[in-house]
């Protein structure tokens, strides 16, 4: 969050709007979570467990509607799978997986 919603100030470090005085503690908090699911999302979906990755992500978008939140839920709805291959893998874990 870069303005105040209340205001439109800048904002600095302080979670509490310097010209209007609107505590944004709660708001800050939301969108720090939002941006932690992302990562998680983002995490899952490399390690090949998209279902894992959309649980994430849709939790990501409940708290924030970010761009890249958006584009990776575009990107998952047109490759349509519940569990994508790792990108790479390793012998003894290609050996365990079933044919």
């Amino acid at each position: 969050m870069e303005r105040c919603p209340t205001c439109q100030a800048r904002l600095r470090e302080d979670p509490v709007c310097a010209r209007c005085r609107t505590d944004l503690s709660l708001p800050l908090a939301a969108e720090a979570q939002a941006c932690a699911k992302l990562r998680q999302a983002v995490a899952r979906l490399g390690e090949g467990d998209a279902a894992l990755a959309r649980q994430a992500l849709e939790q990501s978008l409940h708290l924030k509607r970010s761009l890249l939140a958006q584009l990776l839920q575009g990107f998952l709805e047109t490759r349509g799978f519940e569990r994508a291959p790792p990108p790479y893998a390793s012998p003894e874990r290609a050996s365990q997986e079933p044919s």
